[in-house]
């Protein structure tokens, strides 16, 4: 008895051993059975995981160097567009046809103070109101920052301004436009080419001696038309030269928003701003045309 006790405890042992093939066949489709009501109560009992959805596919390795390079472009861009503004020594900063003066507070917080920056809109106090409802808000940052802020000032007549008169070290003018919403494009071209003739002119009579101009320029047309490089050197008797065309950077400036002459609409204001992204160039122009001939309007 001892001993048939010990086979049947020896793993090794052929638990078939013995049997006929109808109770082998049996036995098997039962363990079967069990196996499958086993696995069924443990896929009950485990947690269940929700399907992935909409994951991004992994970047190969082309891509992770495209995206490296095209933040490496960015932050060149960024750097670029700053350093317009990084002047030693003192020195005054004009900033002409502002809109909500959202500029103006992003240029002050970059810097650190809003000393010698001297931010102005063409509107008068209600008007601004009206079409820039975040204009009081931002032009009080300026002012806290220790910048000054100026209404109803226009570009055109700067020098009338007599505190203004070889003044600045920098006037800048982020995308001039009349806003007057003329349909003849030829008509709209030259009321456009006559606006940056008399800002020129102004200018010119307001920069110190090391002073530059900027002027920001959406691409494509009906910009290019308006051949600004040429006309800066018309409008001064051949004063003021092209010195270099940087891209402008939105993400240089956090908190600007990009805003119509015609005030702030919900629907057309985000796409202005989501077009600079897609391409604008910022025109640096002085009284030095060493190197004007290298350089091209686009």
């Amino acid at each position: 008895a001892q001993q048939k006790t010990k086979k049947e405890a020896d793993p090794k042992r052929n638990p078939y051993a013995g049997l006929r093939k109808w109770q082998i066949k049996a036995l098997k489709a039962e363990q079967r059975q069990d196996d499958v009501a086993k696995a069924a109560k443990a896929a009950a009992v485990a947690p269940k995981v929700a399907p992935a959805k909409n994951l991004p596919a992994p970047q190969s390795q082309k891509e992770k160097k495209l995206a490296k390079k095209e933040a490496r472009l960015h932050l060149q861009q960024m750097r670029k567009h700053r350093a317009l503004y990084e002047v030693k020594g003192a020195h005054r900063v004009l900033l002409v046809g502002e809109g909500n003066f959202s500029f103006a507070r992003a240029l002050c917080e970059v810097r650190g103070s809003g000393e010698g920056i001297y931010a102005t809109g063409f509107d008068g106090e209600a008007t601004l109101k009206r079409k820039y409802p975040d204009a009081l808000e931002m032009r009080g940052k300026v002012e806290e920052m220790g910048g000054t802020t100026l209404l109803t000032v226009d570009a055109t007549k700067l020098h009338k301004v007599r505190e203004f008169r070889d003044a600045f070290r920098i006037i800048s003018w982020n995308f001039p436009h009349l806003g007057a919403g003329e349909k003849d494009v030829e008509k709209n071209n030259e009321q456009h080419r006559k606006l940056l003739s008399f800002f020129f002119a102004s200018a010119l009579r307001c920069l110190d001696e090391q002073g530059l101009v900027h002027v920001a320029m959406k691409q494509g047309e009906p910009y290019k038309s308006w051949k600004i490089v040429q006309l800066a050197k018309a409008a001064t008797d051949g004063a003021l030269h092209l010195q270099g065309v940087v891209p402008f950077s939105l993400a240089a400036w956090p908190g600007y928003a990009h805003r119509r002459t015609r005030g702030f609409h919900e629907r057309f204001s985000k796409q202005d701003s989501e077009e600079l992204a897609k391409g604008a160039k910022v025109y640096i122009f002085g009284r030095d045309s060493n190197g004007e001939e290298e350089l091209e309007e686009d």
